[in-house]
């Protein structure tokens, strides 16, 4: 009976013993797995903030600005000129260069004048690269080279001067209301095809001298010698606005030279006269019946340039003392 007793007793403690080493190890993992991954907190993305664009300064001196074209992911260069004490009160210059698109060379053939009259002097460079051609500088870069469709408004260089003073304004670079406008040349095609296309200009008075050949202001000629079929309309408001408009058309009385390689040559352009002289004479003349017919007020002036021939810087060195003129007596000096 002890020896039964005793068998129940150790079977009894061996079975103890095997439960034990069973169970033991799951009741320890069981608070492992009760452990749950918490998701990583959710990092709110960086704000992107746009950079703030710098301020147009117009730089002391002979300098240059690059500055953004309306509308568009391009910068202009520009370069300029003022003289010691300019502010945003002295009167400013719309430079246009001749065909090399020299724009460095115009700027610094206007600084001694520029110091002489107390002058601000921009000189936009349209770049052979940008604005291929006579249709991408002459004409005002209309019309899109390829696909030979009207170009949106804001893409005309015509308008990029314009909006180009407007930027100048805004940023208080310039207190004045209106520029004087000079072109020579190739820059006297670009001056009076932008005053005769683009409405309402912040032009106060312009010089255009010694173009090679001219957009005339009437439908009886096809563009780009007459309006007929221009890619952008005028009406007779805007060109009576025009002729009312302070302009100088001026030519060296010597750029007379009817074989001159860059005087172009066609057919229209000969009916326009042999020469620049000619052909300024024609153009003045043209536009003065014109308002006449209209009985539309014109203030325009005419004048050939003794001892001058086709010559860039005597005619800058002209156009600034007509503008330090005008600005005193509201008029030019004839």
């Amino acid at each position: 009976m002890i020896t039964v007793l005793r068998c129940a007793v150790l079977a009894l403690l061996f079975s103890a013993s095997v439960q034990a080493e069973t169970t033991a190890p799951a009741q320890e993992a069981a608070p492992a797995a009760a452990k749950t991954v918490q998701p990583a907190a959710k990092v709110p993305p960086v704000a992107k903030t746009a950079m703030p664009k710098a301020p147009l300064i117009f730089p002391p001196g002979a300098g240059v600005m690059h500055v953004p074209l309306a509308q568009s992911k391009k910068m202009l260069e520009v370069f300029t000129y003022q003289p010691a004490g300019a502010d945003e009160n002295t009167p400013v210059v719309m430079v246009m260069t001749g065909v090399d698109r020299n724009a460095s060379t115009y700027r610094n053939d206007w600084i001694t004048v520029a110091d002489q009259y107390h002058l601000r002097v921009i000189v936009p460079h349209f770049s052979e690269q940008e604005f291929p051609g006579a249709a991408g500088y002459n004409l005002g870069n209309l019309v899109d080279s390829k696909t030979h469709r009207r170009l949106p408004k804001s893409q005309w260089a015509f308008s990029m001067v314009d909006n180009l003073f407007t930027t100048l304004q805004k940023q208080g670079v310039t207190g004045q209301k209106q520029y004087y406008l000079f072109g020579n040349s190739a820059g006297c095609q670009f001056v009076h095809r932008m005053l005769t296309l683009l409405p309402e200009p912040n032009v106060k008075a312009a010089v255009c001298a010694a173009a090679g050949w001219w957009t005339l202001p009437d439908t009886d000629q096809r563009w780009p010698y007459g309006l007929r079929e221009a890619p952008v309309a005028v009406n007779q408001q805007q060109l009576n606005d025009y002729f009312a408009k302070p302009v100088l058309i001026a030519v060296g009385a010597e750029d007379d030279d009817p074989e001159n390689h860059l005087l172009r040559k066609s057919k229209q352009a000969m009916a326009q006269g042999t020469n620049r002289l000619e052909r300024a004479e024609s153009y003045f003349t043209t536009s003065q019946q014109r308002a006449e017919q209209n009985n539309t007020p014109f203030n325009w002036h005419f004048m050939d340039l003794s001892d001058i021939g086709h010559s860039g810087s005597k005619m800058s060195v002209f156009a600034a003392g007509q503008f330090a003129w005008f600005e005193q007596h509201n008029a030019f000096h004839l």
